[in-house]
């Protein structure tokens, strides 16, 4: 048996929405194996290891060395397998390279998610292709990408005899696996940099094999930078530039950072950001609640308190935000609990839409007439309405934690204005979806650093996310780079945020709506087909996504099915 399979207990990180089913796949196949014996396992966990220790990974592939006489397919069949196995730095699948491509193979540098078809065909007498049908990749940094092109590419492996037997002398970098185990093998990990008021910490998602060393992969990669869309400007770092890690340990409960030396120049402000965006960073692993830096291996002393800590998981109110027979607020028990200060002002304009931000104090609404108004909390209860938009054919308006409102009309996409609490005109926001002939809707997320866009380009949906890029006080400057997402086919409807790390979008075919929902730099899940859709509005999961029918009912998924909760809706509120 050239692999073995072994379950372990998981520590707390992020999930992918499609890990149940490689659960469910993992048990079948350790039921196959039940006749299997000498399953190995791992002794006890010694003070000192790396952050990430093998008792920490949900599901371990233990994968068996090299035969006595194998050939150089079986050679190869084993090394692909042995590659689902991380733990000491790949120690398996090395067994299967000479000395020399073992010692500079780097299985890290890029991993190729595949279909799991692989012919391989003969080059010449020492050389043997694979051709693999590429899914995603995952570069160095655990950046995940999803492959533009299914389009089969190969992969060559030069053999020659050491001691009498077979082994790779010559292989490309990198790692393949099945995209049916990656949720078995990877894990994702959120980075966390922070908007440039500092207010909040944004995630950004980074995919690992989880292995001893997965601790000092996450903080190389965050002290490496953001994703290129959330650079220039939209997130920054309180680390010094040229900052580096040597290794990151756990012992008796507190998990040192090693840095170099050069933080040491930093302020007391700074250290403090520094650890915040460590802890936030390696929350995923079991071993790390106390997280402490070290310099030459002497604890950085950190004073001060954590009360200013920037806030990493923004919630909402759990409750719908709807409109209701002309009364605006949270639907509770059968009725509409109304928002002191804000229901009346949202009222009186007759809300086709509305957006709130409870932050902020501030709903953006498309009023009855057309307009854009921002409704605002003011200290004596009374709403302030304020007009900031009256070109025709608006979209409904999005607001952010400043208490921007943004307006866009749908047929003129890169007009895009944000109003604030001031008089002074909207401010014109540049954006980067040149070609685009429409836009459906358009959200800001809940740390204001993102932007989420649901177009039409060439009579096609696209949906799209964009760094909202702002100077120290929060003014928006203009949108980045528009990154495309998946969605499903058809006529797009409606895109929101469902919480921090993920999307979801409707679009409608004949008779027929499809959601999706994604993990913005991970996996994408087919969401199934309500009854109908008029708009879509998450909450602080997936479970609390909801959707608007066409016949006012609420829907939300309740195991693989869109059931009604409730009726008489006539508009579904946004939550920033």
């Amino acid at each position: 048996m050239a692999e073995r399979l072994l379950a372990v207990g998981g520590s707390p990180r992020i999930r992918s929405f499609t890990r149940w089913l490689g659960a469910l796949l993992a048990l079948v196949v350790l039921a196959g194996l039940a006749a299997c014996t000498g399953i190995p396992r791992s002794g006890e966990v010694q003070p000192g290891d790396a952050i990430g220790t093998d008792d920490d990974i949900d599901v371990v592939f233990l994968a068996e060395g090299p035969t006595a006489g194998a050939s150089q397919q079986a050679i190869l069949n084993g090394f692909i397998q042995a590659a689902k196995s991380p733990q000491d730095d790949y120690a398996i699948a090395r067994q299967y390279l000479t000395s020399a491509a073992a010692a500079s193979w780097k299985p890290n540098e890029k991993t190729l998610v595949d279909s799991g078809t692989r012919p391989t065909s003969r080059g010449d007498d020492l050389t043997l292709d694979l051709s693999a049908t590429p899914v995603a990749t995952v570069d160095a940094s655990g950046i995940y990408a999803a492959s533009p092109s299914s389009a089969p590419t190969s992969l060559s492996f030069g053999f020659t005899q050491q001691d009498g037997e077979w082994r790779i002398s010559r292989l490309d970098d990198g790692t393949v696996i099945e995209d049916v185990f990656f949720d078995q093998i990877f894990s994702s990990y959120a980075l966390y940099y922070y908007d440039p008021t500092f207010t909040y910490l944004v995630p950004d998602l980074r995919w690992f094999a989880t292995s001893s060393a997965v601790g000092t992969r996450v903080v190389k990669a965050l002290l490496k930078g953001p994703v290129a869309w959330l650079g220039n400007g939209a997130v920054v770092t309180a680390f010094p530039e040229g900052t580096s890690t040597t290794s990151v340990v756990t012992a008796s409960g507190q998990t040192r950072v090693e840095l170099s030396s050069n933080v040491l120049q930093a302020d007391e402000t700074d250290l403090r950001r520094m650890q915040a965006q460590l802890r936030s960073s390696l929350s995923g692993l079991a071993s790390a609640s106390s997280v402490v830096i070290s310099v030459d291996q002497n604890v950085v002393p950190i004073p001060g308190s954590d009360s200013n800590v920037a806030d990493a998981t923004p919630r909402v109110n759990s409750l719908p935000l709807v409109v209701s027979e002309g009364e605006f607020g949270y639907l509770s028990g059968g009725g509409v609990s109304p928002i002191d200060g804000i229901s009346e002002g949202v009222q009186s304009v007759q809300p086709q839409s509305a957006a709130y931000s409870a932050v902020s104090g501030t709903v953006a609404v498309k009023a009855g007439n057309g307009a854009v108004v921002a409704v605002r909390e003011t200290s004596n209860g009374v709403p302030i309405v304020q007009q900031v938009d009256t070109r025709p054919g608006l979209i409904d308006p999005a607001v952010d934690p400043w208490g921007y409102v943004w307006s866009i009309p749908s047929g003129d996409p890169t007009a895009v204005v944000a109003a604030g609490a001031s008089n002074d005109a909207p401010l014109s926001i540049p954006t980067t979806w040149d070609g685009a002939s429409s836009i459906t809707s358009f959200e800001i997320s809940r740390d204001g650093t993102r932007a989420l866009a649901f177009l039409e380009v060439a009579g096609a949906p696209k949906l799209v996310v964009a760094a909202v890029i702002r100077d120290q006080n929060g003014v928006p400057q203009q949108l980045g780079q528009a990154v495309e997402l998946d969605t499903g086919p058809g006529s797009p409807i409606d895109a929101t945020w469902v919480d921090q790390f993920s999307v979801a979008s409707a679009t409608g075919l004949p008779g027929e709506v499809r959601v999706v929902a994604q993990q913005l730099g991970g996996r994408t899940t087919n969401l199934g087909a309500p009854a109908s859709a008029v708009s879509l509005s998450g909450s602080n999961d997936l479970d609390g996504l909801r959707v608007l029918g066409t016949d006012g009912s609420l829907l939300q998924q309740r195991g693989s099915a869109w059931q009604a909760t409730t009726g008489g809706v006539s508009e579904l509120g946004v939550q920033n």
